[in-house]
């Protein structure tokens, strides 16, 4: 047996578990993913060639003893978990699995298939997709030669607007691009807002850790779909999840009841804001919620509003790398987002804490440029590429399933957002950070700034470097 063999549960498939090491050695490896064009396996492989995380231990770990308490513990779930119904021990069980070549569409599928998973994705904002690396439907071939000759122009207008981005960075910085260091610096900056010229069905790689109940709830959601690929994800994950936790994910099947999509009202259209508040509790009232909880055993009907305002006021704001109080969590909000795929990938990653609601995916709202884009006056082939995608879409018929991966980066989606008051501050944190990718974090502090405006005293984090 090979070394990696034993920490992965096949070598030839795209979707596979990972096996055998330490939770903190696979939190390095997933870290990889973003910014490492390799493979999980690859990153892997040459951590242990180099043996840069003392994996040679676990080489020698005894398999008979890991696999009789294997036995042991499927004795013990198929007692309690699925005989008995308690459900919640599924929980403890841990799975992590690396899912390769799948779409972004369905990525994104994935990710919204339950809260209680994690993910880390290839970014696209620092590493360049590959030409011919997108997710094929089954059609018919005459269909099948539409839909490829999309994806190859898409292609085309990505490293035509890419080039002109970086001419124009180099033209606006005085910079040399015959020094091969500053070509690969300002295409790396070039990517973020190029790919928004490249369609959903682009492959990515994406890294998956989970409990057993909340992977059982998403691969029954993924085999209940309607979508040919997201069938196929929910059957790989059952196949290779089920090979470290073949007990706690049984009763996996398909379930007509789950199968149905959450829609966030109408299609996106063309707004002149991405971030829209759509109810608020009106100020006294989330004032005195925050005070009640911030306040434990104080008689607030001693106290006036603006008296209440005060003492929140004095109370020192919790810090940098501090939970935000739990008083935040009683206040909650309504938000509507019309934002480019490419930033509903972003805020998709914390549904944790969010409850969404979304439309599908489409050619209706039309497109976000960038403005460094429109700076490099590559706007006109980000159109010339939305042209081609809808026209393409519409040979193939607008309602047919392969439409969907044709819609682009930036096409505008529609999304509801329900939300408390904690998980702003969290947005604002990790969305409105200076290195944040710039939309997502643009709709951020427009939501900051709302917020703010009905509830100015609610402390909110200040955004790293400035509005």
């Amino acid at each position: 047996m090979q070394p990696l063999e034993r920490f992965v549960s096949n070598m030839d498939r795209d979707v596979y578990a990972i096996l055998n090491l330490p939770e903190e050695v696979v939190a390095v490896i997933f870290a990889y993913v973003s910014r490492s064009s390799l493979s999980f396996r690859e990153n892997l492989a040459k951590l242990i060639a180099g043996d840069e995380l003392a994996i040679s231990p676990w080489l020698q770990a005894s398999a008979p003893a890991a696999h009789e308490a294997a036995a042991t513990a499927a004795a013990f779930h198929e007692k309690w978990v699925v005989g008995y119904g308690h459900a919640s021990v599924a929980e403890h069980a841990c799975v992590h699995l690396g899912v390769e070549r799948v779409s972004r569409l369905a990525s994104a599928a994935l990710e919204l298939a339950s809260p209680y998973l994690s993910f880390t994705e290839y970014s696209q904002r620092y590493q360049q997709p590959q030409r011919g690396a997108y997710y094929l439907p089954r059609l018919a071939p005459s269909a099948e030669a539409v839909y490829a000759q999309a994806m190859d122009d898409l292609y085309d207008a990505y490293e035509e607007i890419k080039e002109i981005v970086v001419q124009h960075l180099a033209a606006s910085e005085g910079l040399d691009l015959a020094d091969p260091k500053v070509r690969k610096r300002l295409e790396r900056r070039a990517f973020e807002d190029a790919r928004y010229a490249l369609p959903l069905g682009m492959e990515t790689n994406v890294g998956v850790t989970g409990n057993a109940r909340a992977l059982r709830d998403a691969i029954v959601l993924l085999r209940s779909s309607p979508h040919a690929e997201e069938v196929e994800l929910g059957e790989a994950l059952l196949r290779e999840a089920g090979a470290v936790t073949p007990t706690l994910l049984r009763h996996s099947d398909p379930s007509p009841a789950v199968g149905a999509r959450p829609q966030g009202g109408s299609p996106a259209r063309y707004v002149t804001t991405p971030v829209r508040l759509l109810s608020a509790p009106p100020a006294g009232a989330a004032l005195r919620r925050i005070a009640s909880a911030a306040l434990p055993g104080e008689d607030l009907s001693r106290h006036t509003d603006p008296e209440l305002l005060k003492i929140l006021q004095s109370i020192t704001p919790y810090g940098p790398y501090d939970a935000p109080p739990p008083a935040y969590q009683i206040v909650r909000y309504e938000v509507a987002f019309d934002i480019s795929e490419a930033a509903w990938h972003q805020l998709l990653r914390h549904r944790r804490r969010v409850d969404f609601t979304w439309s599908e995916p489409g050619f209706e709202g039309g497109i976000v440029v960038p403005p460094l884009v429109a700076a490099a006056d590559a706007g006109a082939v980000l159109r010339g590429a939305e042209e081609t995608a809808k026209g393409a879409a519409e040979r193939l018929g607008l309602s047919h399933p392969a439409a969907r991966y044709l819609v682009l980066n930036a096409h505008r989606r529609s999304v509801q957002a329900s939300l408390d008051l904690a998980e702003i501050c969290h947005l604002v944190r990790q969305r409105g950070k200076a290195d944040a990718q710039w939309e997502i974090r643009q709709a951020i502090l427009l939501l900051r700034g709302l917020v703010q405006g009905v509830h100015p005293f609610a402390w909110l984090p200040e955004p790293e470097g400035g509005e």
